[in-house]
């Protein structure tokens, strides 16, 4: 691979829904809650067939993370590999702005010392998810993060799963599949994950337990270039 992997930060984000349910979504975005009622839910059980008979609440509980609409940033981490091989990793979190803030002044830095960013699906998930994230919160977006005046071939992004899939759109590639099939470490916490992200926020009140699991996704894509570096 061209790509300098000193020059890479790389990227993970965790989200959960912007309310707790849907009582709640009622008082803080009511306007939310009434498009979420006309044609999230439709959204979401076409897209889930699996949830087509879960109760509208529980469908809000299980999948508004996944769309930028419905969902908040409760914790972004980073990392880069100096140029003696350390890894240096941070994560910013708490109250949704003030760590967009934060993650948009270290854009805007790096972008300024030609780095590129990179991550697990962040061209389709991570990446417009902080954007709209930070126009929400009416934070200026910085110019490293693709947006419509950009040509795809000139984004400053490394995404490992368009690497991994070689111009492919079939088959699997989540992150723990990549690394298990390369024999790249990848251990994770099971106390909290994906699927339970949005309960473990609102009801355990341990964000060190959500930045743990969001470092280890940082160090395992790290670990992923560094082994695509060693063979390619």
């Amino acid at each position: 691979m061209k790509e300098n992997i000193n020059k890479l930060l790389f990227l993970d984000i965790e989200t959960v829904g912007v309310a707790d349910d849907l009582d709640d979504l009622g008082q803080t975005h009511p306007q939310l809650l009434n498009i979420w009622q006309t044609s999230g839910v439709d959204y979401f059980k076409r897209r889930y067939p699996e949830d087509s008979q879960l109760p509208s609440n529980d469908l809000f509980i299980k999948r508004s993370a996944l769309l930028p609409e419905f969902g908040k940033i409760v914790c972004v981490s980073v990392g880069f590999i100096l140029d003696d091989g350390e890894v240096k990793l941070d994560s910013f979190y708490g109250e949704e702005k003030e760590l967009l803030i934060k993650l948009s002044n270290l854009l805007v830095r790096i972008e300024k010392l030609d780095f590129k960013l990179c991550g697990h699906n962040i061209k389709n998930f991570d990446l417009p998810y902080i954007a709209k994230r930070m126009l929400i919160n009416g934070i200026k977006i910085p110019s490293i993060l693709p947006n419509y005046q950009i040509k795809p071939w000139e984004t400053k992004v490394v995404d490992t799963k368009e690497v991994w899939n070689f111009n492919s759109f079939k088959g699997l590639s989540s992150l723990e599949l990549v690394c298990a099939s390369l024999n790249v470490p990848n251990p994770k916490d099971n106390e909290v994950n994906g699927s339970n992200m949005h309960n473990y926020y609102y009801n355990n009140n341990d964000i060190n337990k959500i930045v743990e699991y969001c470092e280890e996704d940082v160090k395992a894509t790290i670990n992923l270039m560094k082994k695509l570096k060693q063979v390619w």
